[in-house]
């Protein structure tokens, strides 16, 4: 079958764009030539890596290498060993605060994945000391699924110059998706527990004094000095301090508990 000119078959002046080693010219230099310095599908422009890109691999890079100064700042600050909750899972390890004094300040700024070093998987529950196979290394936590971060000691960092603001102290019952939690929240003096809750500052709502109970097993319990809630998790909130002194309340915790964190039997 005849086909039209140029469909299947060279176009007269195709010929003109064909050099002699059978490459093809286009405005003024040769798509075959690797030595143009021009991408040609097969090979690639000098200086470009397939994977990294025209960066190049991190390692060939300068003492500026933005992987390496993400990893120092990751690694400064101060450690503070924690207990991360989340619907179905636990984690122990330590997190690095940065440039922020205040494990709650560093939180508060991050989005994404957190980085948790020393880290492993804890059965819900139980002792954080790792088993015998458990491995320990950097977890990286996606921090939207994060119910609640529990510092497993109070530490008290000094702020020279820092604003006081006053606030009132509130104990509060708090359901968050697969925990109930009980502990004190802070509220501006003159500020309502309504405007606290619906207020989009801060993500991590500080508590202290903290109690902690699975909803899947009752009998699951711990206690921690202070720790962070994850407003996005919040269910309901009780404002026990609202309540009048002559209802019936639950009976709050045993005074003499240590604040260190403590599991056992309800």
């Amino acid at each position: 079958m005849a086909g039209r000119p140029g469909f299947f078959g060279a176009r007269p002046g195709d010929t003109q764009g064909r050099d002699a080693q059978g490459g093809f010219e286009s405005g003024g230099f040769r798509l075959s030539d690797p030595g143009s310095g021009q991408f040609d599908g097969y090979n690639t422009p000098p200086g470009f890596d397939p994977v990294w890109g025209t960066l190049g691999a991190p390692g060939s890079q300068g003492s500026n290498d933005w992987v390496t100064n993400q990893q120092e700042d990751e690694l400064e600050g101060i450690p503070v060993d924690v207990e991360i909750f989340g619907e179905g899972f636990q984690v122990s390890g330590t997190i690095r605060t940065g440039q922020f004094g205040r494990l709650s300040d560093w939180i508060n700024m991050q989005n994404g994945f957190i980085q948790v070093r020393d880290a492993w998987h804890v059965h819900l529950g139980q002792d954080t000391a790792p088993a015998p196979d458990e491995r320990k290394g950097t977890l990286w936590v996606r921090l939207d699924q994060v119910v609640l971060v529990a510092e497993r000691q109070a530490m008290q960092s000094p702020r020279p110059g820092a604003a006081v603001v006053q606030k009132q102290k509130r104990m509060a019952s708090i359901v968050a998706h697969g925990y109930t939690v009980r502990g004190n929240l802070f509220l501006h003096t003159y500020g309502s527990m309504k405007q606290f809750l619906e207020s989009p500052d801060p993500h991590f709502l500080p508590m202290t004094d903290l109690s902690l109970r699975w909803l899947s097993d009752a009998a699951l319990s711990g206690r921690f000095p202070f720790a962070m809630v994850n407003r996005e998790q919040v269910v309901t909130v009780l404002d026990e301090t609202s309540i009048p002194a002559n209802t019936p309340t639950n009976a709050a915790p045993d005074e003499d508990m240590s604040l260190q964190r403590r599991w056992g039997a309800a």
